[in-house]
């Protein structure tokens, strides 16, 4: 029998290489795509926040920044609050990518993959216990 952590690490292996797969017809890494994904959410978010909801390290998000920006998908704006902060914005260009019928068919296309074979039920107790998993290894660290 595997460990759990293993498990849930291959899982999550799994699914970055499907949504790399998904989001490359559209000039987009999986990295981009969390990116953009937590900015249609929570639109200008500062840099250490993205960061820490992320859980990745400063510079790269730094450098998934810049491409972003270069791809004039995301800008840089004074943080209204703290001169000294950068809040990150949606551009236009990247509302309209993230809400045309291509992006929004192939996104829901690998939901309905990841949950093939589950019930309705089964697909909720799994966000659940995904939650419960979170908030108790989150725990650990605090």
């Amino acid at each position: 029998m595997s460990h759990p952590t293993l498990e849930l690490k291959k899982a999550y292996l799994s699914l970055r290489h499907a949504l790399d797969h998904t989001v490359r017809g559209f000039g987009l890494t999986s990295a981009q795509f969390d990116v953009l994904q937590l900015l249609m959410h929570s639109d200008g978010l500062e840099h250490r926040e993205l960061q820490r909801r992320l859980a990745i390290a400063s510079p790269t998000l730094t450098n998934i920044i810049d491409v972003l920006q270069r791809e004039k998908l995301v800008e840089r704006r004074p943080d209204p609050g703290d001169a000294r902060s950068k809040t990150l914005h949606l551009t236009g260009k990247a509302k309209t990518l993230c809400a045309s019928e291509e992006f929004c068919n192939a996104g829901q296309s690998l939901v309905d993959q990841m949950f093939a074979g589950f019930s309705k039920t089964q697909r909720e107790d799994f966000m659940q216990a995904l939650k419960r998993v979170e908030l108790n290894l989150g725990a650990v660290t605090n």
